[in-house]
């Protein structure tokens, strides 16, 4: 987001500012750090469409919190998994096809739609839900879909101890320490490769991560890969970043090589697979760099100190806690 432009108004410079105020959406009231422009000439506020929209968010994910309700990408893919149409599975839910195809575009919708799409990602559910609905269905469409429904269930039990589902899990309740965000090992590992050239080395590559995906929710109420951060004594890290790496590993995005230091050997990452901007956004894209022109000419030390000097680490170092994106994207001190 700009942080100053030419005031619509007058022939002035309009500066971006912020305040705290309370928005109301469905009865309910939703502390937010408000985003405006104001002239140094003529004094007058306004909005851009941008800090419109930043504004907004806040408000919706907040309220997606409370209510335990899937962002529009994961209602999507909870359709998907079960290889269905947008009009057969608004079918199958007793909601309207135009109603619920808005949902998928960014609707938010009531709560007992929410809790019915919720509880149906569960295969399980599914199943149960899909048997009392089976004479929408003709024999072999009906065969066809618990077929793919039993074979879901199935692949869930295998795979309940798999880390990649516990740190990566899409279905996952939007939050205040995912950043609002579908997580996904696939956008994680691309952030990884995009850096590589710049901080191959774990505790380098951990703060640039941390950076851009603050900087992506400072600038659109949303972070970029949807995983959390937590504070630990050298700065802000991916939770559980070993286990984490060693994911990125076992899909073959990076592999390791041994790297001499000036006090010992240890290992670099080096990629397997070519970047894939195609999964970004152009925000993203846009924070992704930011990130790698400011701090690639850095050195780790200096870098960690810059991570040192930010709120979300400071306040939450000591008992090593996760970082709120809700509270502290917005203070990020170099960015």
């Amino acid at each position: 987001m700009l942080k100053q432009l030419e005031c619509p108004i007058c022939d002035g410079i309009a500066y971006l500012n912020t305040k705290s105020e309370t928005n109301s959406f469905r009865k309910e009231e939703y502390k937010i750090l408000a985003h405006f422009y104001k002239c140094d000439n003529c004094k007058e506020e306004f909005s851009t469409t941008e800090s419109a929209n930043l504004n907004v968010n806040q408000v919706y994910n907040q309220y997606r919190e409370q209510h335990n309700i899937p962002l529009p990408n994961q209602i999507r893919l909870i359709r998907e998994n079960y290889d269905l149409s947008a009009s057969k599975m608004s079918l199958i839910l007793g909601i309207g096809a135009n109603q619920y195809s808005l949902y998928e575009k960014g609707d938010i919708p009531n709560e007992s739609n929410s809790q019915l799409i919720e509880i149906i990602s569960d295969p399980k559910v599914f199943h149960s839900h899909i048997l009392k609905r089976k004479s929408l269905f003709h024999t072999k469409e009906f065969n066809k879909i618990i077929a793919n429904v039993d074979e879901l269930i199935k692949r869930k039990e295998d795979c309940w101890y798999n880390p990649e589902m516990i740190l990566f899990n899409p279905i996952a309740n939007p939050g205040e320490f995912n950043g609002y965000q579908m997580p996904s090992l696939q956008k994680f590992a691309n952030m990884v490769l995009f850096f590589l050239q710049g901080a191959f080395l774990v505790t380098r590559l951990n703060k640039f991560l941390f950076y851009a995906d603050f900087l992506n929710f400072k600038h659109s109420g949303s972070s970029i890969s949807g995983y959390c951060y937590a504070a630990i004594p050298l700065g802000p890290v991916p939770h559980d970043y070993k286990t984490v790496y060693d994911l990125v590993e076992n899909h073959n995005y990076v592999s390791t090589e041994p790297y001499e230091t000036e006090y010992d050997t240890t290992e670099k990452l080096v990629k397997s697979k070519d970047f894939e901007s195609s999964l970004f956004t152009p925000v993203e894209l846009e924070s992704l760099e930011m990130v790698k022109q400011k701090l690639s000419p850095l050195k780790t030390g200096e870098i960690i100190n810059l991570s040192h000097e930010e709120i979300g680490w400071l306040e939450n170092k000591d008992n090593k806690d996760l970082i709120s994106y809700q509270k502290y994207a917005f203070l990020l001190k170099h960015f």
